[in-house]
C-alpha cells in the first residue's frame, strides 16, 4: 500500500509500459488519444478520457507505416522500437527515438527526421547525415523535448542537440508582431543561412549539459542558450550551492532531492517529478514559487517518466506495470492548431475575447455603486450590491432580505458584524462570478465567513487553500485553528462548510504533520510546545498516528521487491 495523502487513489495495470504520450486524436476531432510504449509497440490506453475513474486497459498496438524513401514504392510496416515519444504543437506531430535515429509520426505514417537507425555516432548536419548514439546508458535512449517553436531538443550523453524542423512542416500560424512582421520568422532565415533545404531537418550541438545547469538534484528555470554564466540562485528549487542530497520538502534551497528520473507539468504551472530514493520512489510537486511538496511515498524505485492523463490521473510506468494515481490534476492537453494563414491579406487583428456571464457579472459588481439597490457594511467598509443577486446566490441573504421575514427587507443597508472586510470582498466576488482567487493568508477568514453565510462550496474551496499551503513552520497553527473550528461547530454545527468540512481539513493536516514530522521537528520551533499545551488530546493523536505510520512504512519496505 502506498503512503500517500488520504485523497490519493491508485490502481495498476500489468504492462511493460515505459513512456506515455498524449496527442490529439487523429480520427475523432476535439478528442485526445493516450498512447503507451510497450514491448508490442505503441498501444492506446483506453478509459482515461473525461472524468473516467475505472475501466482502464491497453488496446492492441497501432499499425504504423513508414513512408517510402527514394525509389521505394508504397508504405511498409514500421517495425522499429519506439522510445521517449513527445508531442510537438508547432508541427502537429509526434517525435520519437528508434535505434540511433529520430522519427516523426503523423496519424499512422512514420518518416525519418534525423540520424540512421542502425548507425551510431555524434555528427551534426542535415537530417539523414546526422548521427545519434544508441543511448548514453544501457536501456536509456536519451530524451526528447519540444520547444513549441520549430525545434526538438535531444539530450543524450553530455550534450544537448537541437533538431531544427523544416519550415514546410509548420502547422501553427505565425504570430504577427508590431509593424506587421511575423514573430518566429527567423527560423526560415536561419535554415537558409545554414544551407539546409526547407524540407530537411538540421541537427546542431548546443553545448555541455553543465552549461545549462541540468542535473538530477535540483530544478532550475533554463532560458534560451546564452553565454556561460551561473544560473540565478532564486530560480532554483533544491540543491543549492552545496548540492544537498536528501528528501526534505520546503521552498527554494531548503528542499532537497536524491535524484529525479522524470518530470512533467500541469495546466496550473505546477511541476511533478519522480525522486528516486535508495529504497523507494517519491512523487514530488514543485509550485511556481519554488515550494517542494512530497505527494506520494512508497512507490517502486524503478519508475519512468510521469504523464498527466486527460482525466487528471498521473501515469507512471515501471517496465513491468503501469501505476495510475488519482490526483485530480489539470492536464495540459495538446491541441491541433489552425493552419498558417496564406498571404498578408489573411493576417487580421485578433478579435476581442468573447463575453461570458461571469465576466459580465464581474463588471456589474465593479460598477455596483451606480445601479446598486442595497449595501452591506462590513468592518466600516460599505459594499454596494444588488438584492436579487444576493438573494439568488446566498441562502443567508435570502432569509435576511425576505419581504415578510426581517426588518432588513426594507433597510437600505445591511450590517454584517464581526466579519473581515477583505474576506467579504472575496466572498462577494464569488457570489457574482462563481469564482475567486483566495490568497493563502485570507483563506481561513474566507472559510469561516463562508460557513457562517451558508456557502459550502466557497468554504470547501477556502479550506483547500489552507490545506495546500501547509508547511513545517505553519502547520501547528493550522492544526489548532482547524481543531477549534471543529469544536465550535460540534457534530452538526455550522451551516456552510459544516463540521464535516473542517473535520476533513483537520484529518488532512494531521496526515501532513505525520508525513513531514522530521521537517516539523526541525523548523516548527516553540509551536510544538504550544500544541502540547493548548491541545493535549490532539498532540496524543498525532503521536499515535506517527507510531502507526512508521510501523506501516517498515512493513511495506520489508515486503517490497527490489527493482
Amino acid at each position: 500500500m502506498l503512503r500517500a495523502k488520504e485523497h490519493v487513489a491508485m490502481c495498476t495495470l500489468a504492462a511493460s509500459v515505459k513512456n506515455i504520450l498524449v496527442r490529439p486524436d487523429p480520427v475523432d476531432d476535439g478528442e485526445t488519444q493516450v498512447l503507451a510504449t510497450c514491448d508490442q509497440g505503441l498501444c492506446p490506453l483506453r478509459g482515461v478520457s473525461g472524468t473516467a475513474r475505472s475501466g482502464f486497459f491497453l488496446g492492441e498496438p497501432l499499425r504504423l507505416y513508414r513512408a517510402p524513401v527514394g525509389a521505394e514504392e508504397g508504405s511498409q510496416l514500421f517495425r522499429g522500437d519506439i522510445a521517449v515519444p513527445i508531442w510537438d504543437s508547432w508541427s502537429a506531430s509526434v517525435y520519437f527515438k528508434s535505434g540511433c535515429a529520430v522519427f516523426r509520426l503523423v496519424g499512422d505514417q512514420v518518416t525519418l527526421v534525423a540520424g540512421n537507425p542502425t548507425t551510431a555516432g555524434e555528427e551534426d548536419g542535415p537530417g539523414p547525415e546526422a548521427r545519434f548514439e544508441a543511448g548514453h546508458l544501457p536501456g536509456q535512449p536519451g530524451q526528447l523535448a519540444s520547444d513549441g517553436a520549430g525545434s526538438i531538443i535531444y539530450a543524450g550523453g553530455e550534450t544537448l542537440r537541437r533538431i531544427r524542423l523544416p519550415g514546410a512542416w509548420r502547422a501553427v500560424a505565425p504570430v504577427v508582431a508590431a509593424g506587421g512582421a511575423a514573430a518566429g520568422g527567423a527560423d526560415g532565415a536561419a535554415a537558409a543561412a545554414d544551407g539546409a533545404p526547407d524540407d530537411v531537418a538540421l541537427v546542431a550541438t548546443l553545448g555541455d549539459l553543465a552549461l545549462y545547469h541540468v542535473d538530477t538534484q535540483s530544478v532550475a528555470y533554463v532560458p534560451a542558450p546564452q553565454p556561460p554564466q551561473p544560473p540565478p540562485q532564486q530560480q532554483q528549487a533544491g540543491g543549492g550551492q552545496d548540492m544537498m542530497v536528501g528528501r526534505e520538502d520546503g521552498r527554494g534551497d531548503r528542499a532537497a532531492f536524491t535524484g529525479f528520473v522524470g518530470i512533467t507539468a500541469d495546466a496550473s504551472g505546477f511541476v511533478y517529478l519522480l525522486d528516486k530514493q535508495p529504497t523507494e520512489g517519491r512523487l514530488r510537486r514543485v509550485s511556481p514559487d519554488g515550494t517542494v511538496t512530497t505527494l506520494v511515498q512508497g512507490l517502486p524505485a524503478c519508475l519512468c517518466t510521469p504523464t498527466i492523463l486527460p482525466n487528471g490521473y498521473l501515469a507512471l510506468g515501471t517496465g513491468t506495470e503501469l501505476v495510475l494515481l488519482d490526483l485530480g490534476l489539470k492536464p495540459l492537453l495538446p491541441q491541433l492548431q489552425p493552419p498558417p494563414a496564406a498571404g498578408a491579406a489573411a493576417l487580421v487583428a485578433a478579435a476581442p475575447p468573447p463575453r461570458s456571464l461571469p465576466s459580465d457579472l464581474g463588471a456589474l459588481l465593479e460598477a455596483a455603486s451606480d445601479g446598486a439597490d442595497t449595501a452591506v457594511v462590513v468592518g466600516g467598509r460599505r459594499f454596494h450590491c444588488h438584492r436579487l443577486i444576493l438573494s439568488a446566490r446566498c441562502d443567508y441573504f435570502r432569509q435576511r432580505l425576505a419581504g415578510d421575514g426581517f426588518a432588513d427587507a426594507r433597510a437600505a443597508e445591511l450590517e454584517l458584524p464581526d466579519a473581515d472586510a477583505d474576506a467579504f470582498a472575496l466572498l462577494l466576488r464569488w457570489l457574482y462570478t462563481g469564482g475567486a482567487d483566495i490568497p493563502a493568508e485570507q483563506a481561513r477568514g474566507v472559510a469561516e465567513l463562508a460557513d457562517r453565510l451558508l456557502l459550502p462550496e466557497l468554504c470547501d474551496a477556502a479550506l483547500e487553500v489552507v490545506a495546500s499551503a501547509a508547511a513545517a513552520d505553519n502547520v501547528v497553527d493550522r492544526l489548532l485553528w482547524a481543531a477549534a473550528c471543529c469544536d465550535a461547530r460540534g457534530s452538526g454545527g455550522g451551516g456552510g462548510g459544516g463540521a464535516s468540512s473542517f473535520a476533513r481539513l483537520l484529518a488532512r493536516l494531521k496526515g501532513w504533520y505525520v508525513e513531514h514530522h522530521g521537517q516539523v521537528a526541525a523548523e516548527a520551533g516553540a509551536s510544538r510546545k504550544r500544541l502540547a499545551e493548548a491541545a493535549p488530546g490532539l498532540s496524543v493523536e498525532l503521536t499515535d498516528a506517527l507510531i502507526a505510520w512508521e510501523r506501516e512504512g517498515a512493513r511495506e519496505r520489508a515486503k517490497r521487491p527490489r527493482c
